[in-house]
């Protein structure tokens, strides 16, 4: 018997159920549009606006798993994964780092130094814009739980928007998205 996209989103709200994600984001839209991804798929979320009120939330409430910016005012994501490590209480928590700047100037040394502080345990990491089922699958991952299957009809939109991409690509760049795809 084939399971609906309903009964598989029902099973896996089932096991994210009382499990809390913390998402500390500086622009609001963003924070929302993690928020709401997050409680679609069943999770408690807290947020924070930069990493001085995300440590006073990791204070009132320890969450299962951390989503975190890198560039934000007031304190940077690295900055408080930093204090986060030197707690001995908290510095389990996983983070999946969620960022616009991981490849630029911007954020590509912080994302370096949390990759070289982390490297005992996974650093997940995702570039902005997320794709939901991406970064709930991302998030469940950080929490050892199984992924949720990919939505059909999504994937057969992305399917049809790269063979559309595809016939106006020159030789290199299909070259290139070969090379990822493998």
């Amino acid at each position: 018997m084939k399971m609906s996209r309903k009964m598989r989103l029902e099973g896996a709200m089932d096991d994210s159920r009382g499990r809390t994600v913390l998402v500390v984001d500086d622009e609001p839209d963003i924070r929302f549009y993690l928020k709401t991804i997050l409680e679609n798929a069943g999770f408690d979320v807290m947020v924070a606006g930069n990493g001085k009120q995300a440590l006073d939330r990791v204070k009132d409430r320890k969450p299962d798993v951390i989503s975190l910016d890198l560039v934000m005012p007031r304190m940077s994501g690295l900055k408080f994964y930093q204090y986060l490590q030197k707690n001995p209480e908290k510095a389990d928590i996983p983070c999946v780092i969620v960022t616009a700047h991981g490849k630029d100037d911007f954020g590509s040394k912080d994302l370096a130094k949390l990759q070289a502080e982390g490297a005992d345990r996974p650093l997940y990491y995702l570039e902005k814009p997320v794709k939901p089922s991406v970064y709930v699958n991302t998030i469940r991952e950080a929490m050892g739980l199984s992924a949720v299957a990919d939505d059909p009809e999504e994937r057969e939109s992305l399917i049809m928007q790269l063979q559309d991409k595809m016939k106006n690509a020159d030789t290199e760049r299909l070259k290139q998205a070969l090379r990822v795809l493998v």
